[in-house]
């Protein structure tokens, strides 16, 4: 990997793909507005033809002009990557400092046999697209090869200096110096190759991806949409004031349109669990030398590395249906100063990386124990002041209320439509009222937080040490330091920015205890 190399030829091709998708603004207003008038035997009606070819082929001249201008190649311990004609960019990322090369393979890159491959440090990195799988492959094992190479050689150079300092200290034989020497060069190349090997975390089969699909929330909301609308026609009909034909008819079409709704929303739930289960498709974990190596999807695979240094917080996130069931879901909070313009989805730029997506409660927490084991994966003191409990659906009750309030008096025959959804959403927002205040909660210790809320369809707890915590905040209005009441925020790097951790509604001297343990290290074992 010494010399330049250039990317794949296929890379022409992608450069086709690409040149559409800048265009595809003016061939759909082309489509839209010329094609209907076309006349074939006017030589001007090719004039937006034409333009739309213009446009199309500086697009793909500036594709290929810069595929055919970048080069890469490993020199000296240093990717390095060139681009441009006139002003040349050269961009070196150091071996050592990489800590991420990931993949991704489209569709169309699966037919043509590509891949987009991402390399990341903690600042920097560099997206090549596209070469060609083998490529990517080979890229992924060098690096890694030379990764290794540098940690054998700084692992012999620290057992070298280590015995050059017994040498200097203790008169002793030689040989057994040297023997000892050679046991603990042997010792750290042993660790080194154990890191390296590939150890199999979880792996998705068959039945937990479609019950993941199938519990993904789509089947409630089909059904409780179906019930109300099929009340509100039926009610809204005066069917005996109507002629006998023309109730029956309208019946006949009423029943008809139902039958057609239900049909495309059992079709749609269909559809979005058959999604679901290709994102999902062949879900794996890794673990490799510190880092998880994770593979997932059919049409559009993807390889991802999570190095767990980058590590912020672990979230656990579980709706209510799965709950039922005993599953969950495990997301990693990392962060990324890297920010990907050029693939879209990147799971390290957004920083929420789903790890175990669909796993039994118990083994989840199992395998995220030996995985970060210096996390502790307490359970929290459940419980928030009852006085906070009305202040979680007021305001949004007052906002449905008053939305269906318009829509009654546009639509004064949809009364009873409106009625059912309000009651609906007013009764979701009670509930996770109650959920809020009965189960809602944190427990602090001397270098950690956990922290469990709630949302409208499900729960989350997150745990993070005390040293990932970049802010801390609390914010109330004078209702609530009347009634002592504050809301309060932990912010955690998560991806090229931050996420906030928050408690609503919560006593004013536990976030006034959180704060002092946030800005002096105070710590209550009683909380």
């Amino acid at each position: 990997m010494s010399e330049p190399q250039k990317l794949h030829p296929i890379s022409y091709f992608n450069g086709i793909i690409n040149a559409i998708k800048q265009n595809i603004v003016v061939f759909i207003i082309f489509v839209i507005f010329q094609l209907k008038d076309f006349d074939y035997t006017n030589p001007e009606s090719y004039l937006w033809i034409g333009i739309v070819f213009v446009f199309f082929l500086i697009s793909y001249i500036s594709q290929i002009v810069g595929i055919m201008n970048t080069r890469y190649w490993i020199e000296d311990n240093y990717f390095i990557l060139t681009t441009g004609i006139f002003n040349k960019k050269r961009k070196e990322l150091n071996i050592k400092r990489i800590q991420s090369v990931d993949m991704t393979q489209g569709v169309v890159n699966q037919i043509i046999g590509g891949v987009d491959l991402q390399i990341k440090t903690p600042s920097d990195g560099i997206v090549l697209s596209v070469i060609s799988k083998k490529q990517g492959e080979y890229l992924e094992r060098y690096i890694d090869q030379l990764q290794t190479e540098l940690k054998t050689e700084m692992a012999q150079k620290s057992s070298t200096e280590q015995n050059g300092n017994r040498n200097h200290d203790i008169e002793g034989n030689m040989e057994d110096i040297a023997e000892g020497r050679l046991d603990e060069v042997q010792n750290s190349d042993s660790k080194l190759n154990q890191k390296n090997k590939r150890i199999p975390i979880y792996q998705m089969n068959f039945k937990e991806s479609l019950f993941m699909a199938m519990t993904s929330g789509a089947i409630g909301v089909t059904l409780a949409a179906l019930v109300p609308i099929y009340g509100a026609v039926r009610e809204l009909i005066p069917w005996s004031k109507l002629n006998h034909e023309i109730s029956q008819w309208v019946q006949i079409v009423s029943v008809s349109v139902l039958i057609i709704i239900l049909l495309v929303l059992i079709l749609a739930y269909i559809i979005g669990t058959i999604i679901t289960m290709i994102r999902f498709y062949g879900f794996s974990v890794m673990l490799e030398n510190e880092q998880l190596k994770i593979e997932y999807g059919l049409f559009n695979k993807k390889k991802v590395t999570v190095p767990t240094k980058r590590l912020q917080a672990v979230v656990e996130h579980q709706s209510y249906i799965r709950r039922l069931f005993g599953y969950t879901a495990i997301h990693f909070i990392i962060t990324s100063d890297f920010e990907n313009k050029k693939i879209e989805d990147d799971d390290n730029d957004s920083g929420s990386v789903s790890i175990l997506p669909f796993i039994k409660r118990d083994k989840a927490y199992q395998i995220i124990q030996n995985l970060v084991p210096d996390l502790s994966y307490q359970q929290v003191n459940e419980g928030m002041p009852f006085s906070g409990f009305h202040r979680h659906f007021l305001i949004p009750s007052i906002i449905v209320i008053a939305m269906a309030g318009i829509g009654c008096y546009f639509w004064n025959q949809l009364l009873l439509l409106f009625t059912i959804i309000t009651v609906v959403f007013i009764g979701l927002f009670v509930i996770k009222g109650y959920l809020y205040v009965k189960h809602a909660g944190f427990k602090m210790t001397e270098e950690q937080i956990t922290i469990q809320n709630f949302e409208l369809l499900k729960r989350n707890i997150y745990y993070f040490k005390a040293h990932h915590i970049i802010g801390f905040d609390t914010w109330q209005h004078s209702l609530l330091k009347r009634n002592n009441l504050n809301n309060f925020s932990f912010i955690v790097a998560k991806g090229v920015g931050a996420q906030s951790i928050n408690l609503k509604y919560a006593r004013s001297e536990d976030a006034n205890k959180l704060k002092s343990w946030y800005l002096r290290g105070e710590n209550d074992e009683g909380l």
